[in-house]
C-alpha cells in the first residue's frame, strides 16, 4: 500500500518540484506514472525512496511512514520496497550473481538462502544461466533484467520502475512489459513512471498524471492522454 498527502518538495533554489500531491495505492494495483520531463515524476519516486527529504506531507509504504524514518532504519523499509532506476547501478568488475547477491547481504541474509533466492529471480526474469556473466557482456535489456532481478530478491511488496523501458527497442519493450505483467500477477505492487504512450495505452491501467509537479489527473481507465489514438497500442 502507498498513502500520500499533501506532498510537497521545495528546493533551495525556490523550485517547487511536488505541490500538494496526493494518492491512496492498494496493496496489488498496478499504476502508471507519467507526465513531461520536469513534471516531478522522479522527484515522487526519490520521495517515496527516500533518496531525498520532502518539504512537508506524509508518505505510508505499507506500515512505515516514509517521511518519518529515521536513516538508522531505513533497512527495514528496503524490504518492503523494490526500485528499478533509469540507470541498471551494475558494478562492472564482478558477476551477475555477485550483484544480486549485494542486496540480499545488505539486509543480512543467511548465506545458506542467498543462492536458492538468486536463482528463483533469474528465473523469474528469464535470465537463468548468466549468473557467472559480467555486466559488460549483456545487452542493455539484459541488463535492466538483472537490475529488475536484483531490485526483487528482497521479495519487496511494492516495486517502484522508474522509466524501465528507457533506451529499449519496441521487441525489448514489449518483453520488458510482459516482464512486469508477470511481477504483477504475483501480487507485487506496482508504480511504473513512464514517457512510452504505446505501452500505456496498450496495457490499460490506472494512471497518475504529473504536470509542474501538481497531480492533475488519477485515471482508473488509463490511457496515456484522453486524446490518445486507437491505432498507438502494442500488438500483444
Amino acid at each position: 500500500m502507498i498513502k500520500v498527502e499533501q506532498l510537497n518538495k521545495k528546493y533551495r533554489n525556490g523550485r517547487e518540484a511536488l505541490r500538494n500531491v496526493s494518492f491512496e495505492i492498494k496493496q496489488g494495483e498496478f499504476v502508471y506514472c507519467v507526465g513531461p520531463s520536469g513534471s516531478g515524476k522522479s522527484t515522487l519516486f526519490k520521495a517515496l525512496s527516500k533518496e531525498i527529504q520532502t518539504t512537508s506531507g506524509l508518505i505510508q509504504l505499507n506500515q512505515y511512514r516514509v517521511d518519518l524514518i529515521p536513516s538508522r532504519h531505513l533497512y527495514l523499509l528496503r524490504r518492503e520496497l523494490g526500485i528499478v532506476s533509469q540507470d541498471d547501478f551494475l558494478i562492472p568488475q564482478i558477476s551477475v550473481y555477485q550483484n544480486i547477491a549485494l542486496a540480499l547481504k545488505a539486509v543480512e541474509t543467511p548465506d545458506k538462502e542467498i543462492r536458492t533466492k538468486i536463482e528463483g529471480v533469474l528465473a523469474l526474469v528469464q535470465m537463468s544461466g548468466f549468473e557467472k556473466s559480467l555486466p559488460s557482456e549483456l545487452s542493455i535489456g539484459q541488463r535492466k533484467k538483472i537490475a529488475i532481478a536484483r531490485s526483487l530478491v528482497n521479495q519487496p511488496s511494492i516495486l517502484l520502475a522508474d522509466e524501465p523501458t528507457a533506451n529499449l527497442d519496441g521487441n525489448a519493450s514489449v518483453d520488458m512489459m510482459k516482464l512486469f505483467l508477470r511481477i504483477h500477477q504475483s501480487g507485487t505492487t506496482i508504480l511504473l513512471a513512464t514517457h512510452d504512450s504505446t505501452m500505456v495505452n496498450s496495457i490499460r491501467y490506472r494512471v497518475l498524471e504529473l504536470k509542474d509537479g501538481q497531480l492533475i489527473r488519477d485515471d482508473a481507465n488509463g490511457g496515456y492522454s484522453r486524446y490518445a489514438d486507437p491505432k498507438d497500442v502494442y500488438v500483444w
